[in-house]
């Protein structure tokens, strides 16, 4: 008998709770096309894991990112605004007036001319057809037409042939890199055709969140070889059925506006 992966442990013991997407009754769960499954990661007492499991094979699945006047909006906002049945923030980005993203940013074809759009910066890129890159190079920007919806993020999580793109205690990106905190990430299969989104509560007492390098192990034990990470922090925010569902850190309850969102359109 050959052993399970470790995200099918994850969703045999959620079954048995009765906390699967299909049964539950205490989150604000959409049903979602074949192939689309959420779990929580509830395993560590400390720790409170939201990963969306996506399959993009699926001709119904439409990945949809924030178009330029589209930004300076809740993930929730945005979820409700273009109708997605799950949405997450985006890239960093500069301030609470002008929301300018760091990264690349282009949705719906439409590329953000304002954005700083830096070289030494990563990002998620699909086509209309959910063909899906995570540059691991941080050295250019996706060609202009080829992909309508681009996320920026830093820095690599997970790459081919590199494991772990972290070190443990690693603050090579600031101390932020090893504390631990509510964080936001996207990574792929090695074939492309599966995408997780993974969400971290933290900074709520006893949760504290992810450094990097576990948010990477995250990725790690889903098998993914890329990985990304997004904005985090009080930016953190994964919608379900248009409805936040994770936690918000303590101190600041109220969702936050953040520079651009991605989500999942059912067509």
């Amino acid at each position: 008998k050959s052993a399970r992966s470790i995200e099918e442990q994850y969703w045999a013991v959620l079954e048995k709770r009765g906390r699967t997407f299909a049964r539950s009754k205490s989150l604000p769960l959409p049903i979602l096309p074949g192939g689309t499954k959420y779990w929580v990661d509830d395993t560590y007492s400390n720790k409170r894991i939201h990963v969306l499991k996506i399959d993009l094979t699926n001709p119904k699945v439409s990945l949809r990112a924030s178009k330029p006047d589209e930004r300076g909006i809740t993930p929730t906002d945005f979820a409700k605004k273009v109708g997605a049945v799950a949405a997450i923030n985006g890239d960093f980005f500069t301030s609470s007036q002008s929301f300018r993203a760091t990264g690349p940013a282009v949705g719906q074809g439409v590329r953000w001319q304002n954005s700083y759009n830096r070289s030494d910066w990563s990002y998620l890129a699909c086509t209309g057809s959910n063909s899906c890159i995570i540059d691991p190079q941080q050295s250019t920007a996706p060609p202009a037409g080829q992909y309508g919806t681009v996320v920026g993020g830093s820095p690599v999580l997970v790459e081919p042939g590199a494991g772990w793109y972290l070190k443990p205690g690693d603050n090579g990106c600031a101390p932020s890199c090893s504390e631990p905190a509510p964080r936001t990430a996207v990574g792929l299969s090695a074939d492309k055709k599966t995408m997780w989104w993974v969400v971290a509560e933290g900074r709520q007492g006893s949760v504290s969140g992810l450094s990097l390098y576990d948010l990477a192990g995250v990725f790690k034990k889903l098998n993914a070889k890329w990985a990304v990470n997004l904005d985090g922090g009080g930016s953190t925010g994964m919608v379900l059925n248009k409805k936040l569902i994770n936690r918000r850190p303590s101190g600041e309850q109220a969702e936050r506006k953040v520079g651009n969102s991605l989500g999942i359109i059912i067509r």
